[in-house]
């Protein structure tokens, strides 16, 4: 190993390349100017051959010197990556748990956006969604929190309920528009979007509209689908709130009546009865709540006229 140049001469060298100056590359390494000529040339002499040629102010490097430069930087670099003093390894927090149920509507709407938030304000908690219609056995399936729709008291679960829902007709801003809907007999011009859960007689009858169950029309069993059919401007449906909310906050749907009629049902948060040993999961359920009750009144619709039929 002893025919090898020094390390000293190797960066003296490819400081002078890479900053095309003896003076800046004698500034870099803390040398002299002439330290770094010396070595240069020394390199020089062994190889037999010219490294650098002036041009103007600056030192460029010859072919020779380009070829050499290439490989000692490689050398360098693997020396650097050698010797280089690996970081400490950190001890990562284990992520914690919580597993939360819901049902379709919501899962894939409302709570869909805000389970997003979470994870932003909490990446120290794995949120596990499970999408479902059936009522679970929470215990046995490791369940912490549920989102259900219905009247409450479910045998096993405490309940809180997160907000009521209405109903009331929805379609986007272009549809109203076009149909000039503008009063509650002006469906007579429209297509009435359908679903089995949400007839329109009782908004008819709340519209003062003595008008039969519509028997023709699209009709979906799935709320989210209606949903999406309504945002292609399919026709008008009669939209739950809390699933078209964020839609009707963008103003993608607008609701051209003033007119709600209020569910049977409400959105409830259920967890199992007893002492849970999960605080993450209480931690998240009370989070739920507070951001269901932050939102109870979805601003586009907060004046509209809300009834009891």
């Amino acid at each position: 190993m002893a025919h090898l140049p020094s390390l000293q001469t190797l960066r003296a060298f490819d400081a002078a390349g890479r900053l095309k100056s003896y003076s800046k590359a004698a500034e870099e390494l803390g040398l002299t100017h002439g330290a770094v000529s010396h070595r240069i040339r020394e390199l020089e002499e062994r190889l037999g051959v010219t490294l650098f040629k002036r041009v103007g102010n600056t030192m460029v490097l010859t072919n020779e010197g380009q070829l050499l430069q290439v490989q000692v930087r490689q050398g360098l670099s693997l020396l650097e990556q050698a010797f280089h003093a690996p970081a400490r390894p950190t001890t990562k927090k284990a992520l914690q748990h919580v597993v939360v149920t819901a049902v379709p509507s919501l899962a894939s709407t409302w709570l869909f956006k805000r389970l997003a938030e979470y994870r932003h304000e909490r990446p120290d908690v794995d949120v596990s969604l499970r999408v479902s219609e059936a009522l679970s056995d929470y215990k046995k399936e490791g369940i912490d929190v549920g989102v259900r729709l219905g009247l409450g008291g479910w045998p096993g679960l405490n309940a809180a309920k997160m907000f009521d829902e209405a109903l009331t007709p929805v379609c986007t801003p272009d549809y109203a528009e076009r149909l000039n809907l503008k009063r509650p007999e002006d469906l007579k011009r429209a297509t009435l979007l359908r679903n089995p859960w949400t007839p329109w007689s009782r908004w008819f009858r709340a519209a003062g509209l003595d008008w039969p169950e519509p028997a023709t029309g699209p009709s979906f069993d799935d709320a989210p689908l209606l949903l999406r059919s309504t945002l292609e401007g399919q026709g008008i449906a009669l939209g739950r709130h809390w699933l078209a909310v964020d839609e009707l906050r963008a103003g993608k749907l607008i609701a051209p009546f003033d007119l709600s009629v209020r569910d049977d049902f409400a959105y409830w948060l259920v967890w199992p009865t007893g002492r849970s040993t999960n605080a993450s999961a209480t931690t998240f359920r009370e989070w739920l709540a507070a951001r269901a009750a932050a939102e109870e009144h979805p601003c586009p619709i907060q004046a509209a006229h809300t009834v009891d039929v």
